[in-house]
């Protein structure tokens, strides 16, 4: 039923991206004195309350027509909720793996945060035993 809805979604965003064009030749005509600036703002207003108002009779007739639908065809609702159904174990998964992964990234961090600390004492060791040598080996010449 989803499915439904949205394509009477892209059924109202096509009436209302038609609006937007029939808007826009609108004050083209406007600009070239075809018509009142005020009588254009009022005919646009009326036509965006005739989507909205159209937009909620649409939904409310839309539920009515998909309880039907659902009485008439029981599998319908039946796949509805399998679909939810999956779509929650999916979403679920997704989750548990994203937490996972987020856990293992900090363990890579901590342990790549550690190693470089360890290298980086041991070339500070390394780097401070050389300078001994070369004092000790001047002192001796």
């Amino acid at each position: 039923m989803d499915l439904v809805k949205t394509l009477a979604y892209a059924g109202l965003g096509l009436a209302a991206e038609t609006n937007e064009k029939i808007k826009e030749k609108f004050e083209a005509l406007v600009e070239s004195g075809k018509k009142a600036d005020s009588e254009g703002k009022n005919i646009v207003g009326d036509f965006f309350k005739t989507v909205d108002s159209t937009k909620e009779d649409f939904e409310t007739e839309f539920n009515k027509n998909k309880e039907k639908l659902e009485e008439k065809f029981p599998i319908i609702k039946e796949l509805e909720e399998k679909l939810n159904k999956t779509k929650e174990e999916v979403t679920s998964k997704i989750d548990e793996t994203k937490a996972d992964l987020t856990e293992k990234a900090k363990v890579a961090k901590n342990d790549f945060t550690s190693k470089v600390k360890e290298t980086k004492e041991d070339i500070t060791k390394k780097v401070s035993n050389l300078k001994n040598s070369n004092k000790e080996a001047n002192v001796a010449e």
